[in-house]
Formats: structure tokens, C-alpha cells, sequence
């Protein structure tokens, strides 16, 4: 080695280059970009939770995956360390001299490095296999927490929580052991063959006993750790999905599982093979075993249970299934909680009378004349169009309003950050950081003033929402930018949030979010906060994975502020015999997943809207699943019974579990014997469509149902079409003759079983409570056959002959031409007295300029149907007036004025005939519109005063549209231009020729 002295003098020195700088700066930076950002957010991740009061689930969620990794890495590190100490000593004293070149070329590019070298390589796959198992950490913190569901399987007779809570990690232990084995197994091997055990002298290298030994040992093992998994293979097929029903039926049971067992006993007689190899040093008797065990694999497995399946059971299916399907059906309405279904027989009378109507109408009187999805662009248009809020979604609720609980609408003004005009950093994160209170109308009423909804004033002492559904991103709270101001200037006061109160917070999150703004900008001050995971869904997920969430948080007003409620879902897909929840109803944003075939609404979360405060409610304390993750994480849970009143009032039974439900009932609700034929089942009654259309079986809804899946299942299968949706609504739960029990529930009715969507009468509905003191109530209403042994008609057969009425169907061709569409509501089913009322909101929907919402809704009339006949009218007493005469009843239905509209001008109590509000001249022109097809209707009953009524009404409105337009130009004298001589008529008001261009001119606005 030359020394720096005996260099020349004259020498250049090796200087480092400028790309060599950057190399090494650029690797610096990746470095800490990925190091340094990894550390960085987890350092975000606890405090988020620190600030949350949470760092049990922070902690108690990294301990179960450390120990998962460590334990892991630890079984496979001692596992491959032991087998490579056992190769090394059972090693030939001296290498031999005939070796693969390979093997030499080895030895002397690593000499004595290589042991260390082979422990390293092990340490890497122990690291490699270790973290998969990470992955697994709720079904271990499952399995340490298991509870018993006091329900055995009809097949072994084990409680179900062995299979919910134990069978899925020890599956994974004995799959991830097998795999180890593996691996270990090909280090051993490596290790035999550098160490010189196998010798390559010839196309068969020479193996020396010692070798043998030890390889045959671990393929002993291996085969041991196979045997052990067929032994949980068995109990995995109580969830088996290849026969008729989900489950172990009868070719899993006589064929499968007997087929598993002789595998189970020629795995074991191959491990003896391999053990006996130490002694005869001969592989041969196990390799004929391994071959044979392949072959009765293939045969046992999957030939002999399809040869079962296809000669013993098809030609007798029946009766061969018939135990297997009584397992399915009593598990499937365990699993999804309909064992305790109400059950009531109703008889209706096909011809109510007036008296009889008018001695119920508290039936009718919060029907809703609006619909949620429907009249949510009205919402926005009205109170939302705001170009830093909106409102994206409308829920039902209940709400006291001058003493009586009614329906409601209720929307949430939330932050739209994608219509903030400041698009810069500071407007984006410290600007605009929240919504602004909620919006409320009654379903069952409209204004008079344009058909409206009612607008009510939520009052609340903080309307910011910090938090709600729609937001993602991050917000800096109490910067010195002031923040958008909702009702009065306000900095945040919550304590929830994540302070800024030192650069090496702001640096963390600086990194993690890679956003350099954090860390530079001047407005984030030491008492400033940082409000992250702002959705409220994201918001679940993060505090706690393990459940599943309704993707509909609905807002409520408690406190002063808006809180969201969440319904989250305990679940899983290990239930025996259940049937899986599969293709069946649910909604596109459901929270629940297809394999699940057990589900339970045992949580009710709330997350307050300006805080951020999380609460995980306990409502089904009997859930075994829920008492499981109480025993994990026992802060995380309060009590049911700690929930504020004020709150329960307004909880609802969740949507997606009641379409599941229904779904499941319709099918599994009649005896295991009846099962096979279909015999009793029912179907969700098809969905009317919700636009017009000459297709009555088709439409826009989207929902549909089948059976089953086909490949698998041999039963009849229903008719792919859309099915009626549930709704909300304030329901009498009394039988004829009781006293009235409104409550407030959701509905969905059923007609027969159909394989061709030929049977369309009433069946049957269902109900779900959520009333607090019957909440989650299922209760079924059986319709009975009347005098002449005939259902009542169904909603799609009602909706369908309701448009098809003469009047009808020319009313739906005047208001769906041209600018404007006729929408549908939902078609409501009423009890009311002995007797069925159908009662479907009309709608008309037209373009709208200059605002973000393209087009808006409006309530026109409404179809009300009995017995065959179906009316239209502009409310719903009119309505029963025509259908029943003598009717001289009256529901609160229109609202004389806006409460919450100071634009609204009262009526003169002085003047019965003055205009109850101004209207626009839109309002006025949609008038003339409905005064026309009033005054058709009028002509086509031959009452010709009225007819002439309503075209003289028609007239005077269309003149105070022109009046308030200001169209009419100043008379030009020379002009002869027909429209100048229209427009100079117009604005003579009481001219021939200009009332007729008025006429033709309210025609042509009304078809366009």
C-alpha cells in the first residue's frame, strides 16, 4: 500500500465532482424523504390520537402488530437457525474434492464469511415472512378476545365462536407455518449442498445419510403441518359455497369431509415414510406415499364428491338436501336477526267510503309530499348555492314543530372545497376551514308561493362545522388569516385538534403531508391547530377499522351544534350455514360487503360536527363480536345507556341492514320444508319507475335482486328487476280497530315469488321501528286476501295504472316537453281505516341559469290511487275529494307563506281574495301551465263554467308574468313586424287579439 508521502509532489489531487456532490445530496434526500416522512407520519399518527384521547387504540393497535412480527420472526428464525446449526454440524470433516464449480466458485468468493452469510439470508426471509402477519392483527386480537355465541353448528356441534373467533387465525398460523417449512426447507437444503453433503459427481449427486436425514425430517414435518390443516379444512367447509345452499350439504358432508379424513390419514402415514428414511436411508416408500397422496387429493377432493353431487343427489335433490337446508335456513335468520319478526295478518277493504277516510286522516296527514333525493337540488338551489357551501345530501328525520312530530328534511351546509373562489394555499387551508349550521323543511308540506319546501331555522349557538361527510384534506385553525365567518366573527375553540405549538410539530407535518407551506407560513401561530382527517367516515375508519360503516351519516342537532351519526356494523363472513349477504339489495355506498353473512347494527357513533369529538356508542350489548373488541379495547366503548335522550328521538334504523334483511326474509321466512319449492316465498315488490315511461318494467332505479347465484344454485330465481326501495315514514303500526300508533319506521313491501315478474299484488310489508322505546323492531304485516280471494295491487301495477289515466298521462305530457321533466316520488302505501291508499308525489324539474345547480324540482301535485282509480290533483285533500265523494276533510298540506323566507309577503286577513304571496314570473308562467291542464281537464268532464274559469285565470296570470317581465317595447308606429303587434297587444291587457297570442303564448311555454 503506497503511503501519501511517496506520491509525487507534483501529483494532482483527486478532487470530488460536482455530480458527486449531488449523488450523494440526492441520496440523502431520498433517505430522509422516505425514512424521514415514514417517522414523520407516524409521529403525526399519535398525536392525532393524543389529541383524540385515544391512545389506547394508538398503542393497543401497534402492540398486537409488534407481537405478531416478533413472535413471527421469532418462530422462523429459530426454526431456520436450528436447521442451519444441524446442517453445519452434521457437515463432512473434510470438503470434498469433487464439487460443482458452482459450489467452489462460492466457497471462495465468501470463504469463512459463508456461515454468516447463510444466517443472514434467514434473518432476511424470517423479516420477509414476518410481515405479512402484521396484516393479521385483528383476527389475532379476535382470537385473544373470542367470546362464546351460545349457538352450536349443526354439523360438529362447535359453538360458533369458534369459528368467528379462533378458526380464521389458527387457519392462517398452520397456512403460514407450511410456508416457513418451506423456505426452511430450501435453506437446508442450500446449506447441505455448499457444505458438501450433496456431491455432484454424476447426473445424480450423491447424498450423504446424514443429509437424507435431515431432509426427510422437515418433509415429515411438512407433512404433519398438512394433515393439521385438513383437520381446519373440515370445519372451513361449514361455510362451504358449492351446493344448493351456503354450507356443508350433503355431498360436503358424505363425500368432502370423509375424503379429508383419508387425506388426513395418508398425510400421517407419509410423515411415518419420512421418518423411517433416518433408518433405511431410502426415499422411495415415501415418494410412492406423497404420489398416492396427490392422486387421492384429486380423486377424494374433487371427483368423488361431484360424481356424489351428480348421481346420488341431483335425481333426488329434495330429499337428500332437505337436513342441509334446514341448517341453512335456521342459521340465516340467526345470523341476520330474524328469529323475533312480528308477524300480523291485515284484511283491507276495496271500497273505503268518505266517512271512513275522514275518520283517519291523522294516516295521512305526514305523508310526504317530498323526496329526499328528489328534491335535494331545490335544497341546494335555495339555500345552498353558495360558492363556499353546499349541501350534498338530504335525510329523513322527525322533529317537534308546533307541537307535532312530523317528518323532516334535513341537510348540512358543508364546506365545498372544490367551489371556493380563493384557490390559493391560504384559501384552502386557512381561510375556508368549515360549513355553516343545517337546513330543515317538513316533508309533508310545501309553500304556497311556488310549491316549495318549507324552510325552518335550525337554531344553534356554534353552526361550524369543522367536520362533516365531504371534507378531506387538512385545516389550520385560530391562524392570524381570519377564517370565512358563518354568523359572527369565531375562532375554534375545541380541544381536539393537533396544536402547532413548535417547529418540530410543524416540521413533522410539514414532511408527512410533503406540503413545505407548514413549515414557511408566517399565519400559523403557537396557538394555532391543526384539524386532520376531517370525514367522517375517514374519520371512523382511523379510531377504529374493525367495524364496518353505513356510508349515510345523517346530522342532528343537539347541544347547539350539529352532530353526525354514524350506524356502524359489527360483522363477519364466518357464520356457519348462514347464506352470504351476495348479490342482494344494498345500496351502492353500503358499508356492508357480499361474503358477509352475519350482521349486526351493535354501534351508534357520533362525532360532533364542531369539535371533532368521537363517541362509539354500545347498542346491542349481547353481540358477541362487539363484546370481543370491548375485551380489546375496553375505553374505546360507552355505554347505550349514557346516550343523551334528546339524541335517541332522533336515531334510525339503517337503511342498508333493513334491505338486507328484507331481502333475506322474503325468502328464508317460510318452513325448511317449504324451502326447496320456493313454496310461500315472497319478493321485494318491483320499484315503479321514477320518470315516465311507456315500460313499466323498466326504470331508473337502480336496485335489483336475484335469488342466488346461478352457477351454484338450482332454486327458481326471481326476475332481475328493479325492487322498491325503503323509505322512511311516520307508520300506524295498529290493526283496524285499535287505537292509532303512529311510529316512525321504514317500510318495504312484498309481492308473490316470481321467476317472470308476473305477480304484482301486496303480499305483504315490513316495518323497522325506530321509535326509542321499540327500536329495531321487525314487525310483518300479511296481507289477506279480500271477499273475492284477490291481493290488493302492488306499487308497480298501481304506479303503472295511475299513469296511464287519460288525464294523468296528459298532464305528464304537457310538463315532460321540452326545458322541463316530470320526476316521481316515492309511491307511499297507507293504511287508512280497512282500506289502502297510494299516495305519489309529481314533480317537474327545469333548467336553471346562472347558478351551479343545473336544474331544480318542484312539487306540482300529487297521484293518490284506491281500488283501481287514480286522481291528480295539486294536494292531497283535493285529491280524496275527487276520489271519494263527500269527502270534507282537510290536511295542513300547504303552508300560506316561507317562514324562513323574508322575501314572503303575508296574506291580507282583511282581503280573502289578495294574492297570498308574490310570486316570480316563472311562478307565474308554471301557473298558467297548471291553470291550463286544470281547464282540460274541467272541458274533458264537461263542465264548461269551470272550463272557462280556469282560461280566464289562465290569462290574468299570464298578463302579470308579462307585466313583471317588462317585455313590451314603447308602440313603434312604423313598424309592421308581427312581433311588435303581439307585443303591443300584450301590453293592452285586454285586447282580442292579444289575449289570444297570450293563449298561444302560455301553450307554447307549457309544452316547452
Amino acid at each position: 500500500m503506497r503511503r501519501s508521502s511517496d506520491l509525487p509532489v507534483d501529483a494532482p489531487r483527486r478532487r470530488v465532482s460536482g455530480r458527486g456532490v449531488l449523488i450523494v445530496l440526492g441520496g440523502l434526500f431520498l433517505f430522509v424523504l422516505i425514512f424521514g416522512r415514514a417517522i414523520a407520519r407516524f409521529y403525526v399518527d399519535y398525536l392525532w390520537h393524543d389529541a383524540l384521547d385515544r391512545g389506547d387504540i394508538f398503542w393497543g393497535v401497534i402492540g398486537a402488530k409488534v407481537t405478531l412480527f416478533l413472535g413471527f420472526f421469532a418462530i422462523f428464525a429459530v426454526l431456520a437457525g436450528l436447521n442451519l446449526f444441524v446442517a453445519d454440524r452434521v457437515a463432512p470433516e473434510t470438503f470434498p474434492a469433487e464439487v460443482h464449480p458452482y459450489v467452489e466458485r462460492f466457497h471462495d468468493l465468501f470463504g469463512r464469511r459463508l456461515r454468516l452469510l447463510r444466517y443472514l439470508v434467514a434473518l432476511l426471509f424470517a423479516i420477509m415472512l414476518a410481515i405479512p402477519a402484521i396484516a393479521r392483527w385483528q383476527q389475532w386480537l379476535l382470537f385473544r378476545n373470542s367470546k362464546s355465541f351460545g349457538v352450536a353448528d349443526a354439523q360438529f356441534g362447535n359453538d360458533v365462536g369458534f369459528y368467528v373467533f379462533q378458526l380464521p387465525f389458527l387457519s392462517f398460523v398452520f397456512d403460514w407455518m407450511f410456508a416457513a417449512v418451506i423456505v426452511v426447507l430450501l435453506l437446508t437444503i442450500a446449506a447441505h449442498v455448499l457444505n458438501g453433503g450433496v456431491v455432484f459427481v454424476s447426473p445424480v449427486p450423491v447424498i450423504r445419510q446424514a443429509t437424507k436425514t435431515h431432509v426427510a425430517v422437515l418433509l415429515a414435518l411438512l407433512a404433519v403441518l398438512k394433515a393439521a390443516d385438513y383437520w381446519l379444512d373440515r370445519y372451513e367447509l361449514t361455510n362451504a359455497q358449492t351446493g344448493i345452499v351456503q354450507g356443508a350439504t350433503y355431498s360436503v358432508v358424505n363425500a368432502q369431509i370423509p375424503a379429508i379424513m383419508l387425506l388426513i390419514l395418508i398425510a400421517g402415514l407419509t410423515a411415518v415414510l419420512y421418518f423411517s428414511v433416518a433408518k433405511t436411508g431410502s426415499f422411495r416408500l415415501p415418494v410412492i406415499a406423497s404420489a398416492l397422496w396427490l392422486v387421492v387429493s384429486i380423486v377424494g377432493g374433487v371427483i368423488y364428491p361431484a360424481v356424489v353431487q351428480g348421481l346420488i343427489v341431483n335425481p333426488d335433490q329434495e330429499s337428500r338436501e332437505s337436513e342441509y337446508i334446514e341448517r341453512n335456513v335456521r342459521a340465516t335468520r340467526e345470523a341476520y336477526d330474524l328469529t323475533e319478526v312480528d308477524v300480523r295478518p291485515i284484511e283491507f277493504d276495496d271500497d273505503l267510503t268518505a266517512a271512513e277516510v275522514e275518520s283517519d286522516l291523522e294516516a295521512i296527514d305526514n305523508v310526504r309530499l317530498l323526496n329526499p333525493t328528489a328534491m335535494l337540488d331545490r335544497f341546494v338551489f335555495d339555500r345552498g348555492d353558495v360558492s363556499e357551501l353546499t349541501i350534498n345530501d338530504l335525510d329523513v328525520d322527525r322533529q317537534s314543530l308546533d307541537g307535532k312530530d312530523e317528518q323532516v328534511f334535513v341537510g348540512a351546509l358543508e364546506l365545498d372545497l372544490a367551489g371556493i373562489p380563493n384557490r390559493s394555499w391560504q384559501g384552502l387551508h386557512l381561510l375556508n376551514t368549515r360549513g355553516c349550521g343545517m337546513v330543515m323543511a317538513p316533508a309533508n308540506a310545501v309553500t304556497a308561493r311556488g310549491q316549495r319546501p318549507v324552510y325552518q331555522t335550525v337554531e344553534l349557538e356554534r353552526p361550524e362545522l369543522y367536520f362533516s361527510p365531504s371534507l378531506t384534506g387538512y385545516a389550520i385553525a385560530n391562524t392570524e388569516s381570519n377564517e370565512r365567518e358563518c354568523e359572527e366573527p369565531h375562532q375554534y375553540e375545541g380541544e381536539l385538534g393537533v396544536p402547532m405549538s413548535s417547529f418540530v410539530r410543524k416540521a413533522a407535518f410539514s414532511l408527512a403531508f410533503l406540503d413545505y407551506n407548514l413549515l414557511l407560513s408566517g399565519a400559523i401561530q403557537s396557538d394555532s391547530t391543526m384539524l386532520w382527517v376531517r370525514g367522517i367516515n375517514d374519520r371512523l375508519e382511523k379510531l377504529a377499522p374493525f367495524l364496518s360503516y353505513d356510508a349515510d351519516p345523517y346530522p342532528v342537532a343537539l347541544n347547539g351544534r350539529v352532530n353526525w351519526v354514524v350506524d356502524a356494523y359489527t360483522t363477519t363472513s364466518r357464520y356457519p350455514y348462514s347464506e352470504s349477504v351476495g348479490d342482494v339489495s344494498r345500496s351502492s355506498s353500503s358499508g356492508l360487503s357480499s361474503s358477509d353473512n352475519y350482521i349486526r347494527n351493535s354501534v351508534k357513533v357520533v362525532v360532533d360536527g364542531y369539535s371533532g369529538d368521537t363517541t362509539f356508542y354500545a347498542v346491542d350489548e349481547e353481540d358477541p363480536i362487539l363484546r370481543a373488541w370491548r375485551s380489546a379495547f375496553p375505553d374505546l366503548f360507552t355505554d347505550f345507556a349514557e346516550m343523551p335522550d334528546e339524541l335517541r328521538e332522533h336515531l334510525r334504523y339503517p337503511e342498508d341492514l333493513f334491505r338486507v334483511q328484507t331481502e333475506r326474509y322474503s325468502k328464508y321466512r317460510i318452513d325448511p320444508e317449504l324451502f326447496f319449492d320456493r313454496t310461500g316465498a315472497w319478493s321485494i315488490a318491483q320499484a315503479p319507475p321514477g320518470t315516465p315511461t311507456a315500460a313499466t318494467t323498466t326504470g331508473t332505479a337502480t336496485e335489483s335482486t336475484t335469488a342466488g347465484s346461478a352457477s351454484r344454485n338450482t332454486f327458481a330465481v326471481e326476475a332481475n328487476t328493479p325492487r322498491f326501495s325503503p323509505y322512511y315514514t311516520y307508520f300506524d303500526t295498529s290493526l283496524p280497530d285499535e287505537p292509532l300508533d303512529e311510529e316512525f319506521v321504514l317500510f318495504r313491501p312484498f309481492v308473490e315469488f316470481s321467476t317472470d315478474n308476473s305477480r304484482t299484488q301486496l303480499q305483504a310489508y315490513m316495518t323497522a321501528s325506530s321509535d326509542p322505546d321499540t327500536y329495531g323492531q321487525l314487525t310483518t304485516y300479511v296481507v289477506q286476501p279480500g271477499d273475492e280471494n284477490q291481493l290488493p295491487d302492488g306499487p308497480l301495477r298501481v304506479a303503472s295504472d295511475a299513469e296511464s289515466t287519460e288525464l294523468i298521462s296528459l298532464r305528464i305530457s304537457r310538463d315532460n316537453d321540452g326545458g322541463t321533466g316530470v320526476v316521481f316520488g316515492d309511491l307511499q302505501v297507507v293504511p287508512v281505516a280497512d282500506g289502502l291508499i297510494y299516495i305519489r308525489p309529481y314533480y317537474v324539474t327545469q333548467s336553471q341559469t346562472g347558478s351551479r345547480v343545473s336544474q331544480t324540482t318542484e312539487f306540482r301535485a300529487v297521484i293518490v290511487s284506491h281500488d283501481g282509480q287514480a286522481v291528480l290533483a295539486q294536494t292531497i285533500t283535493e285529491a280524496l275529494t275527487e276520489l271519494f265523494p263527500g269527502f270534507d276533510g282537510e290536511l295542513d298540506e300547504i303552508a300560506e307563506i316561507d317562514p324562513d323566507d323574508p322575501a314572503a309577503e303575508p296574506t291580507d286577513p282583511d282581503d280573502p281574495d289578495a294574492t297570498p304571496v308574490d310570486r316570480t314570473s316563472d311562478e307565474l308562467l308554471l301557473a298558467v301551465n297548471d291553470l291550463l291542464i286544470e281547464a282540460d281537464a274541467a272541458l274533458a268532464s264537461g263542465d264548461l263554467g269551470a272550463y272557462q274559469d280556469k282560461v280566464d285565470e289562465a290569462n290574468a296570470t299570464l298578463a302579470q308574468a308579462i307585466e313583471l317581465l317588462g317585455i313590451a317595447p314603447e308602440p313603434e308606429p312604423e313598424s309592421t313586424d308581427d312581433g311588435d303587434e303581439s307585443s303591443e297587444g300584450d301590453e293592452a291587457g285586454d285586447d282580442e287579439p292579444a289575449t289570444d297570442d297570450g293563449d298561444e303564448s302560455s301553450s307554447d311555454d307549457t309544452d316547452g
